[in-house]
């Protein structure tokens, strides 16, 4: 439905990886060839691929108090922008909207790496046996009713439904995270996690994947106040790519080239009105 969304709740999720598996066992995507300890503490495989959709990042842990420490583990994939810079700058427009979720349409895709340069959370890859880019569909394609990383969660980190009621909920627990409390006998408890925070409400217009965050987004890779990409940037791109794509004869790899050269001189023509 085009109203829903997902909500991740940092705070629960004990990375136990149930969604990077859904959703490989969903899609039939096929297993990574990597190590144990591909990435930061257990982070594995190290990040998102054209076969990994899903993917439960470990972040460096925090001992600033040695009785407490606090893992940082935050689930990610596509987080499906209400202002996609993706959709934005694809040649082809192979990238549209389905039901509210940014969707890649392989079938018009030609594998230029547009939308891979231009998303800033890493999410598209291309994948090199078909040269076409790959991503999260939020199960719009093989269609079920819950997406299977939602389903599959153990512990209600990662929750689906309407968005304005995840927006609610999230400011509801942020209360509890951030603010101190009292026991029966009057004695303050301090709060959980002070530097709570919640992320995706407004960026790039808003996200489907609203995120409740331990700490600053910094400290997860994440860009607090990102930028969407000026529309007569790509506009340009467009048109440069429209006129050299007639002699491209349909065959992707020429299509790919005409959309090099389309950004090359997008790119060169900025830098000759700023100088």
């Amino acid at each position: 439905m085009a109203d829903n969304a997902f909500l991740l709740d940092t705070t629960k999720c004990t990375g136990c990886r149930g969604c990077q598996v859904a959703c490989k066992q969903w899609n039939g995507l096929p297993g990574e060839q990597t190590e144990f300890f591909a990435g930061p503490e257990y982070t594995n495989p190290r990040e998102l691929s054209s076969i990994t959709w899903n993917h439960v990042k470990f972040f460096d842990v925090d001992r600033s108090n040695p009785e407490h420490p606090v893992w940082q583990i935050m689930h990610k994939k596509c987080f499906h922008c209400e202002d996609a810079n993706c959709m934005k700058v694809c040649p082809e427009r192979a990238i549209s909207k389905v039901d509210g979720w940014v969707v890649i349409d392989q079938s018009k895709c030609i594998g230029c790496g547009a939308c891979v340069n231009e998303c800033i959370y890493h999410v598209p890859h291309i994948r090199q046996s078909d040269s076409k880019t790959y991503k999260c569909n939020a199960c719009t394609v093989n269609e079920r009713e819950i997406p299977a990383c939602a389903f599959a969660c153990p512990t209600g980190a990662l929750t689906y439904g309407n968005r304005t009621a995840l927006l609610q909920d999230a400011q509801s627990r942020l209360k509890k995270y951030t603010h101190a409390s009292r026991d029966a006998e009057g004695n303050e408890i301090p709060a959980v996690f002070p530097k709570a925070q919640l992320y995706g409400k407004d960026q790039f217009g808003g996200l489907k994947m609203l995120v409740i965050l331990k700490d600053r987004p910094s400290k997860y890779g994440l860009e607090e106040n990102p930028r969407p990409l000026e529309i007569t940037k790509v506009e340009h791109m467009h048109d440069t790519y429209a006129l050299l794509s007639m002699f491209t004869l349909g065959i992707p790899s020429l299509k790919r080239m005409a959309y090099r050269l389309s950004k090359s001189s997008t790119a060169s023509s900025s830098d000759s009105k700023i100088s």
